[in-house]
């Protein structure tokens, strides 16, 4: 036996412990890494007491009422491993894909992952008690919006992301954006009276927001990418347009990281116009992925996903790999038009699902 077969992982330096602490940006992420011995407990500082706790109260330039930010993570649950009886094999760990919120007293809540309704039937295998010691939680992605005190999300936005997002961020940092419903660009700092308005002399239309390698992207319905340079509030051009489009439907545009990579995912929308030329939309009939090639500088006409799925949120989307949650289809696009349903990239079909035995979304 080799030396590193016999090093533990308590035995390594306090700065490489360090180092590793430093990268993991969530909350529970730090705290379970602090609870594993004494030398990974010293190694990092607990938790900033002022990192931003949510709801967070903030301005309003919607409406009179208070309102407040809200936040809640998608993740990946394991269960632990159960023993059986010598000689059976054990039985295969169960993998749920969830959306958690803690509330500001402390306690976590099971919430619908294409909505915000609070989960209040689980499937009879769900775990009773969820031990962040015992079970294997994976982050994939956390989403935020902005509600009433208790009456609901405020209406008119369409997305909300948070800059930087992490667990050593002091609350004076904190950074807030916005892509309304008529497409415009809303940008708040802790401190600040109101929000601003970014870009709002060129007209243009904003259809998604998301934080990539650090930064805020924002795509328009052209599917040009810009970056948001929040010292000087102005927008950077990061890709070219894709320039999709018309043809008698509509087209919506979602950002999605996967692999490093980010994504425009065009969703194709059927459209009419009534007798008094007024737009009328229908359902989705299907998706175009584009893959941004920076080293080119140009899209990519994406398909096959490959093992990987999409999933398109009210307020976040994401991707998650078929090996990290079982029963989900690869090279598929779920998303809600009255129900759950799935776009399968291969077939180019798109079907309702009445049953998924890997979320708990209902």
């Amino acid at each position: 036996m080799d030396r590193a077969e016999r090093c533990r992982w308590s035995d390594l330096p306090p700065e490489i412990l360090s180092m590793i602490g430093k990268r993991l940006h969530t909350r529970m992420d730090a705290l379970r890494f602090r609870s594993v011995c004494s030398s990974f407990r010293s190694s990092i500082p607990p938790p900033r007491r002022d990192a931003p706790r949510f709801p967070l109260r903030i301005p309003c330039s919607w409406s009179d009422h208070f309102v407040f930010l809200h936040d809640s993570t998608v993740c990946v649950l394991e269960t632990p491993e159960k023993a059986s009886g010598s000689g059976v094999p054990n039985p295969p760990r169960s993998r749920w894909l969830v959306k958690l919120q803690e509330s500001s007293l402390g306690d976590v809540q099971l919430l619908s992952l294409f909505s915000q309704r609070r989960i209040t039937y689980l499937p009879r295998n769900f775990p009773k008690v969820i031990d962040s010691l015992e079970f294997r939680i994976v982050e994939i992605c956390r989403e935020f919006r902005i509600e009433y005190g208790t009456s609901g999300i405020v209406p008119g936005i369409r997305k909300v992301v948070v800059s930087p997002d992490c667990v050593w961020t002091g609350l004076d940092e904190l950074e807030v954006y916005s892509v309304e419903n008529e497409g415009r660009l809303g940008y708040w700092k802790y401190g600040d009276e109101n929000w601003t308005y970014l870009d709002d002399q060129n007209g243009c239309s904003y259809d998604d927001i998301i934080v990539y390698e650090g930064k805020v992207c924002v795509v328009d319905q052209s599917g040009m990418v810009s970056l948001i340079d929040s010292s000087f509030r102005t927008l950077q051009k990061f890709s070219p347009p894709i320039y999709t489009g018309g043809g008698g439907h509509s087209n919506c545009k979602y950002l999605v990281v996967s692999g490093g990579d980010l994504y425009v995912v065009d969703r194709e929308i059927d459209v009419y116009m009534d007798e008094f030329l007024v737009p009328h939309f229908n359902e989705t009939f299907g998706f175009r992925v584009y893959r941004l090639d920076r080293r080119c500088g140009k899209w990519v006409d994406v398909g096959s996903l490959g093992d990987m799925a999409f999933f398109l949120g009210k307020h976040c989307s994401y991707a998650i790999s078929v090996h990290e949650l079982g029963g989900c289809n690869a090279n598929c696009i779920y998303f809600m038009e009255n129900k759950v349903n799935v776009f399968s990239l291969e077939d180019r079909s798109v079907k309702p699902l009445d049953f998924l035995p890997f979320l708990v979304s209902t």
